[in-house]
C-alpha cells in the first residue's frame, strides 16, 4: 500500500472525526486512520505522545504528509485546511468571499451551537446521569438542541442545503460538493441515539436522510467503524 496523504486520528464513530473523513472521501485524498480512546494512558487522547499532536487532548487531528507532516487539530480548522490544501476550485469551501462568508457562518454555528449543546445531552444521558436532579436541568440542554434544530429547519425550508446550493464542508451536495453539511450531518445522525426526534422538523429529517445516501458518507462511516488503535 502506498503512503497515505493524511493520517486522521479518530475515536470510533465520534461525530467530529467523521466530518473530516467525509471530506477526505469526497476529495479522494488517501488517509490512514488511527483510533484513540478517551482518557489517560497509552493510546489515549491524554497520553503525552498525542498531546504533542493536539494539546487539547481531543480528536480529530490530522498529519498532512504532503506538507512536511503539518499537524492540524480542531474539526472546523481541519475542514478548512483540507479544502484549501487539496482542492483549489472552491467547490467545498466557497468560490469567492461571499460564498466563504456564508460557509463560515454556518460552520461556526455548528461548532459553537449544535455540537456543544447536543454533546451535553449525550453526556448527561449516557455518561453522567445524575439521580434526583431537577428535570429542568436536562430540559435546558434538550430544549436548546431543539431550538438549534428549528434554526436549521427554517433554513432548509428555503433551500435544499444549509449553506449554499451544494454539499459543502458545512454540507455536501452529491453532485457539486459543499463542506458545511459535512459538519452538521455527523451530529444530526446521532440525534436518535439521544432520544431526540425530528418529528417537528420534516425538512431537517429529509436533509439527514438525503446525506446518508451519499457514497462518500457511507464509505467514511465504514472506515471509522473498523479503525484500529
Amino acid at each position: 500500500m502506498s503512503t497515505p496523504q493524511v493520517t486522521l486520528f479518530c475515536s470510533g464513530l465520534a461525530p467530529n472525526p467523521l466530518k473530516v473523513a467525509i471530506l477526505l472521501e469526497e476529495l479522494g485524498v488517501s488517509y490512514k486512520l488511527i483510533k484513540k480512546e478517551f482518557g489517560d494512558g497509552e493510546n489515549r487522547v491524554k497520553a503525552p505522545s498525542f498531546l504533542a499532536i493536539n494539546p487539547n487532548g481531543r480528536v480529530p487531528a490530522i498529519i498532512d504528509h504532503t506538507n512536511s507532516d503539518k499537524i492540524v487539530w480542531e474539526s472546523a480548522a481541519i475542514l478548512l485546511y483540507v479544502a484549501e490544501q487539496f482542492d483549489n476550485s472552491g467547490k467545498y469551501d466557497g468560490e469567492n468571499l461571499d460564498e466563504k462568508a456564508v460557509i463560515w457562518e454556518w460552520l461556526m454555528f455548528q461548532i459553537s451551537g449544535l455540537g456543544p449543546i447536543q454533546g451535553q445531552v449525550a453526556h448527561f444521558k449516557y455518561y453522567h446521569p445524575v439521580k434526583n436532579l431537577d428535570q429542568s436541568v436536562y430540559d435546558r440542554f434538550i430544549n436548546e438542541t431543539y431550538r438549534v434544530f428549528s434554526v436549521l429547519e427554517k433554513r432548509l425550508e428555503k433551500q435544499e442545503w444549509i449553506a449554499l446550493d451544494r454539499f459543502t464542508i458545512a454540507e455536501v451536495d452529491i453532485n457539486t460538493g459543499d463542506m458545511l453539511d459535512m459538519a452538521f450531518y455527523p451530529w444530526l445522525i446521532g440525534a436518535s441515539y439521544m432520544d431526540l426526534s425530528f418529528d417537528s422538523f420534516p425538512h431537517l429529517k429529509a436533509y439527514v436522510d438525503r446525506i446518508s445516501k451519499i457514497p462518500s458518507v457511507e464509505t467514511a462511516y465504514k472506515q471509522l467503524q473498523t479503525a484500529q488503535t
